[in-house]
């Protein structure tokens, strides 16, 4: 069990406090000021959970979610685990009791944490578990499991086209909250981006820097990729990928400054002509049409 002293005098037991280990009246003030408002496991035959693990977890759909549970000083006890919503024993000690083959318990030899594995988690997954130790009377401790689809976007269009020189900003957003998403990391290609963190007063690098990341959690999860001074080889594909969720991509164009113009020009000249030609062709048709219809040939007459 855990003990949270508040005087000198409730840790005696430990050796520690008035006289302590150490003897006389000097020690004593000493060891009075540690003791105050320490935490310190005392071992005991009765099991206790330890609360420092993560009891909000977030998994996205199709990932194995893992719910860890660690007991101190279980002894000949063990854990089960329980749906909370219909309070489906899910396991008692190793056996589980779920014809869906997705659940799972694992434990390593000697290891005080009992893990509940869900594979292929879906939304449905998503809710409140229980694990109880099976003392007398029982000992719990709920956690709450999140199973999200979140997708990342990137704003705008899917082909970006820059001119050589300019600044590119690239926003990225997950709205799929209020779960905890995780971060969200940036790739050009296959290649992860790392900004470069530069201060001030460094003259080795430049600052601001020419590549930056923004990560932001307001309504949504938002991440902006910032690229000053476009180069040439600044063109790729780039990826938003979070850790909780699908990933976004998108492609940058920089070119030289008459290309955009040019390719512009040519794009609308394209349109146009492609235009045109099916004006052509529908004149023709009505042509062809007219001049049937106005010098057809005369039926033949019939032999009766």
């Amino acid at each position: 069990m855990s003990i949270v002293s508040s005087s000198s005098n409730s840790i005696n037991s430990e050796g520690v406090g008035n006289g302590g280990t150490g003897g006389g009246d000097g020690g004593s003030s000493d060891n009075s000021v540690q003791g105050r408002h320490t935490v310190i496991k005392k071992f005991s035959p009765h099991p206790y959970f330890d609360f420092d693990v993560p009891r909000n977890i977030t998994t996205r759909v199709g990932q194995t979610a893992f719910i860890n549970c660690r007991v101190e000083q279980i002894g000949d006890k063990w854990v089960s685990w329980i749906r909370k919503r219909d309070l489906h024993i899910l396991s008692a000690g190793m056996v589980v009791y779920t014809s869906d083959e997705r659940f799972q318990v694992t434990r390593s030899e000697k290891s005080d944490i009992w893990t509940m594995q869900i594979k292929f988690a879906q939304q449905r997954d998503s809710g409140a578990y229980e694990c109880q130790v099976n003392t007398v009377p029982k000992m719990s401790m709920t956690f709450q499991l999140n199973i999200v689809e979140a997708k990342a976007l990137i704003l705008g269009p899917t082909d970006i086209y820059v001119k050589i020189g300019s600044a590119v900003t690239l926003t990225c957003i997950i709205t799929q909250g209020p779960h905890d998403l995780g971060t969200i990391y940036w790739y050009r290609g296959t290649n992860i981006i790392k900004p470069t963190e530069a201060h001030p007063n460094e003259t080795s690098v430049a600052y601001p820097p020419r590549i930056s990341v923004d990560l932001k959690w307001t309504e949504a999860l938002t991440s902006r990729l910032k690229i000053l001074d476009a180069k040439l080889s600044d063109s790729g594909n780039y990826t938003c990928l979070p850790t909780s969720a699908e990933a976004s991509s998108v492609m940058v164009h920089v070119l030289n400054e008459e290309n955009p113009a040019a390719m512009q020009r040519g794009g609308t000249i394209a349109q146009h002509c492609t235009i045109a030609g099916r004006l052509h062709l529908l004149l023709l048709l009505a042509l062809a049409v007219i001049l049937f219809s106005r010098y057809r040939l005369p039926s033949w007459p019939s032999n009766s």
